[in-house]
């Protein structure tokens, strides 16, 4: 990869993409399955679709299956068209064993144009092996190329017809497309995200950077792949995927100042880009998928992401630090074994930050999970790691243990379950590092039967500080909201988890479906006084300060969700003392996510 760029690589696919777009049809219809085969099913459309670039389609159907009919709702979107336009059609539909299996998610490649009338063959496929072939006829303005997603929802046998208006899909997303024995799903991610912040950095003066001139900003980041698929039969599967990342941040300095002087940045990267196997039903005995091997730039992620979640750095030059869109660990190789709740694993990998530091690592983890009558739920691992190179010193010939477990251990008390970790990490090769620990516990109970089902959890976080013990927490993310970037404010623009000693109070509400509302607290203490947060050196208070967050997720749909944040900091006498800023601190966000 290091003779081609990202965008070449990403321009590839795209052109893949088109290639198929054009030659998926006629491998469709000279399969064993195609136009002379007997159809399992006929199907009748009727729908509209709206398009700038990105848009939506809809309508409803009626299927006819072993003499019944079906209402079908059609929602979908369209990538590359631009206009409006009315379709209608009739189609034969393939390997429909049951009237299940229709539902899901389609992709259908397909090109053409209307102006006043215009005619053409669609043909699409889920990934439960559904196969539908429509005669279409369209009426309007609308011209484009391009993969659309469409998704079918099967209503009640005899039922009333689906309903045809226009409304937000709930579900949407791309299908596999079939060409020859290979299968193919493309994927689209879009990221928003926009910031404000009163008294920033408390109005005080920061070792690393201008805190206090992060009043607002904005970032974006996109992401578009190529996911495939190829079956053996006996021997597994072998799967694989290429992506590239677009990240920017723009309108100023973000909260933590990454892009320093620069109001703008960004970058495009390669993303993803690996190949693995998986052994299926190869060794019966030992159950499926016994063996995995895979190879290339792909994700790791550990337990709750203490350590290994985030395999790409986003700040300095690349932009979008929020919403952190790289993943991928590059140069991997992972090995793991699968049996009956048992996973052993071997990897290899080397972090994708910027500038490189070459940080590359070896590890091998055990991790062990089991439901049954004596426990309701049980996981527990262990995982060593080994970063034998990285030009960064303290990180240079560092090793380290972490021991992880979470439980529901009661099952006449389901709601009750707590989760741990403790680490280890040592370097007698660097002076910047001789010992440093760091561990958790966090104990949590729902109460199910009530409205809104609240979970109350508490956390006490201890990470050491201070000399040469001072925790890396290497390649650390957020799988959910309160870990491991500690704060919506302060800990995702000033602190880490390093020399830090937190108390969280976690309250979890779920009025709805579609709505979780978070209450977060935090009391932020230094485990060493020595820490240098402002200008000058100093030995300070080991009181940091208080925050609270309140996070309202939105889900609107499968494809997009929507985020609003407050978060409230207060500094106690340790910061006071440190940047010399006594103000209250002040942060909301908006955020939204799109992903098909």
């Amino acid at each position: 990869m290091r003779g081609s760029s990202p965008r070449s690589v990403l321009c590839a696919a795209a052109a893949a993409i088109c290639l198929i777009a054009a030659s998926a049809p006629a491998a469709e219809r000279s399969a064993p399955d195609g136009e002379h085969a007997a159809a399992d099913a006929t199907i009748t459309f009727r729908g509209r679709s709206a398009s700038v670039g990105i848009g939506f389609l809809w309508g409803a159907s009626t299927v006819e299956f072993q003499s019944r009919t079906y209402p079908v709702r059609v929602d979908g979107f369209v990538l590359g068209g631009l206009g409006t336009s009315s379709l209608e059609g009739t189609g034969r539909i393939f390997g429909l064993a049951k009237i299940e299996d229709l539902s899901g998610d389609y992709t259908a490649l397909a090109s053409g144009a209307a102006f006043g009338q215009g005619t053409g063959t669609i043909v699409m496929r889920n990934d439960k092996g559904v196969r539908i072939v429509i005669d279409a006829k369209a009426a309007g303005f609308g011209v484009g190329i391009g993969p659309r997603g469409i998704t079918l929802s099967v209503g009640e046998m005899g039922g009333p017809p689906a309903d045809a208006s226009a409304r937000l899909p709930k579900t949407l997303g791309f299908g596999e497309v079939k060409t020859g024995p290979l299968f193919l799903r493309p994927t689209l991610n879009l990221q928003m995200y926009a910031a404000a912040s009163h008294n920033a950095g408390f109005n005080g003066r920061w070792s690393f950077g201008p805190v206090e001139k992060a009043d607002s900003w904005l970032e974006h980041s996109n992401e578009v792949g190529l996911n495939a698929r190829y079956p053996l039969g006996d021997y597994g599967t072998l799967q694989g995927r290429v992506s590239g990342v677009y990240s920017l941040t723009t309108s100023g300095p973000d909260g933590p100042v990454t892009n320093g002087s620069k109001d703008t940045v960004s970058k495009y990267t390669l993303e993803s880009a690996y190949l693995a196997w998986k052994s299926g039903d190869l060794f019966p005995k030992l159950g499926s998928d016994f063996i995995e091997i895979s190879a290339g730039n792909q994700n790791y992620q550990v337990f709750d992401g203490l350590l290994f979640w985030d395999g790409g750095q986003d700040s300095t030059h690349r932009g979008a630090n929020w919403i952190s869109p790289r993943k991928a660990f590059r140069e991997t190789g992972i090995v793991r074994l699968n049996y009956k709740g048992l996973t052993v694993e071997g990897v290899h990998l080397k972090y994708n930050d910027d500038p490189d530091t070459n940080t590359r690592l070896g590890a091998g983890r055990v991790d062990y999970t089991i439901d049954d009558l004596i426990m309701k739920h049980l996981r527990v691992g262990v995982m060593y790691f080994d970063i034998y190179h990285s030009d960064t010193p303290s990180r240079d010939g560092m090793d380290g243990i972490q021991v992880y477990h979470e439980a529901a251990p009661l099952p006449a008390l389901p709601d009750l379950s707590y989760k741990t970790s403790f680490v280890h990490e040592n370097n007698s090769k660097s002076s910047g590092l001789s010992e440093a620990n760091g561990w958790y516990v966090t104990p949590a109970y729902q109460l199910s039967t009530l409205p809104w089902k609240p979970q109350l959890s508490y956390r006490y976080a201890s990470f050491s500080g201070g000399g040469t013990r001072g925790f890396d927490s290497l390649f650390t993310g957020l799988p959910e909201w309160g870990s491991w970037f500690q704060g919506e404010l302060l800990g995702e623009y000033v602190l880490s988890n390093s020399n830090l000693n937190s108390h969280q109070v976690r309250l979890l509400l779920k009025p709805n479906e579609l709505l979780s509302v978070n209450l977060i607290y935090y009391k932020f203490l230094l485990n060493n006084r020595n820490q240098d947060f402002g200008l000058t050196p100093s030995r300070v208070d080991r009181s940091l300060a208080d925050e609270v967050d309140l996070i309202f997720d939105l889900a609107l749909a499968n494809w997009w969700s929507v985020t609003a944040a407050c978060s409230v900091a207060n500094p106690n006498k340790g910061f006071r003392e440190a940047v010399n800023g006594s103000s209250t601190w002040i942060n909301g966000y908006l955020y939204m996510s799109f992903t098909f």
